[in-house]
């Protein structure tokens, strides 16, 4: 945790501690407008933005493939992988085939999913530094946003995890998780398109996934965030 917000925390329960008898009864605790609306419209903006920038990647390779001729480069190379009868050797040649062709469109997929995170991230500390100024000043109000930031930090690491797992497995891993399925398909299947469509598809099913759930997720946690607390049920909706 910040050391900072930790301190900001303990200050606001310490001082609820000592004044239970001035425990407020409003029905907008921790409620801010601006930061619900600024969570709304901005994630929901983000989404389709990213929806569109994921189509633009979605034609530019269709394109490339048809363009650079990558189907016969697949084929010409699992032909002759095909007909190696060393297993090393047989391995070596795949990954050099792989790195020249699923590894680049991997490559910039990752690219993708950074600028997406990054984008989210700083709409996120926006709507945050929003919320920590509108909401009510009483000590009860304070406790929610101080424990917000409080564990950013984890929830910037947990999803770290999330995003990066998929392209650590499709790039770096050992002994080559991907390198290893790229072979065993070339093996398996005579048909380029279709191996070339299999991590096509592969690829934009991940990064369709992860760029969705960012969004959705962001949302309906500011929005249930900045909506407050009531006694009776809130009139703002959960986010997208």
């Amino acid at each position: 945790m910040d050391p900072a917000l930790v301190i900001i925390l303990s200050e606001h329960l310490g001082w609820l501690a000592e004044h239970p008898e001035d425990f407020p009864h409003s029905e907008n605790i921790s409620q801010s407008k601006p930061a619900w609306l600024m969570a709304h419209n901005g994630f929901l903006e983000l989404k389709q933005k990213f929806e569109e920038r994921l189509d633009e990647w979605h034609s530019k390779w269709q394109q490339r493939f048809e363009i650079e001729g990558t189907a016969q480069i697949v084929a010409t190379g699992a032909e002759a992988i095909k007909n190696i009868k060393n297993s090393k050797e047989r391995e070596r040649r795949a990954k050099d085939l792989y790195l020249n062709t699923v590894h680049l469109m991997v490559g910039d997929a990752q690219k993708y999913v950074v600028t997406m995170n990054s984008r989210a991230e700083l709409l996120q500390e926006n709507i945050r530094k929003t919320w920590h100024k509108t909401c009510p000043g009483d000590s009860c109000s304070k406790v929610l946003p101080s424990i917000e930031g409080a564990f950013q930090n984890y929830e910037e690491a947990f999803f770290a995890n999330i995003r990066n797992s998929f392209f650590e497995d499709q790039k770096d891993s050992v002994p080559g998780i991907a390198r290893q399925e790229f072979l065993e398909t070339i093996m398996a299947y005579d048909n380029c398109n279709q191996i070339l469509n299999f991590y096509f598809s592969k690829i934009h099913r991940y990064v369709s996934k992860v760029s969705y759930c960012l969004c959705i997720f962001y949302s309906k946690k500011w929005a249930m965030y900045a909506r407050g607390f009531r006694s009776r049920q809130n009139n703002l909706p959960l986010g997208i």
